[in-house]
C-alpha cells in the first residue's frame, strides 16, 4: 500500500467518524448536576473515615487512634453520615474487615465510598 492510499484511507476514516459524531453533538443537552444523596449531609454532620496503611485511621483529614475513633463514633447518633474511605494500597480483605469494624462501633451506617474511575 502506498502513501498517498494510505493517507487517503485514514482521511476517509477520520471525515466518516466526524460526521458520524456530528448528530451526537447537536443532540447533547447541558449537563444537569445530579442531587446530593439524601442522608445526614448537614454541615457538620458528615464524618470522612480513611483506613491508610499501616492501620492507621483518619477523620476529616485528622489523624486518630482506633480507640479514640470507635469512641466518636459510639457518640454519635443514627444522623451523622459516615463516608469510609479506604487506601488504595489496601488489599479487599482489609477493607472488608475494616468496614466491618466500622460498622459494628456505633449506630450510624456506614457508606464505602469509591472515587470513581475515569
Amino acid at each position: 500500500m502506498t502513501l498517498a492510499l494510505q493517507c487517503l484511507v485514514g482521511l476517509t476514516l477520520l471525515v466518516t467518524g466526524a460526521t458520524a459524531a456530528l448528530p451526537a453533538l447537536w443532540l447533547t443537552r447541558e449537563p444537569q448536576a445530579r442531587p446530593a444523596p439524601k442522608g445526614g449531609a448537614e454541615a457538620g454532620t458528615r464524618l470522612w473515615v480513611v483506613r491508610g496503611a499501616g492501620r492507621r485511621w483518619f477523620v476529616n483529614g485528622e489523624p486518630i487512634t482506633a480507640a479514640a475513633l470507635a469512641g466518636l463514633l459510639r457518640s454519635q447518633g443514627p444522623a451523622v453520615d459516615v463516608r469510609f474511605l479506604p487506601a488504595s494500597t489496601l488489599a479487599m480483605g482489609e477493607v472488608s474487615q475494616a468496614l466491618g469494624w466500622l460498622r459494628a462501633q456505633g449506630t450510624a451506617p456506614v457508606v464505602l465510598e469509591l472515587p470513581e474511575l475515569r
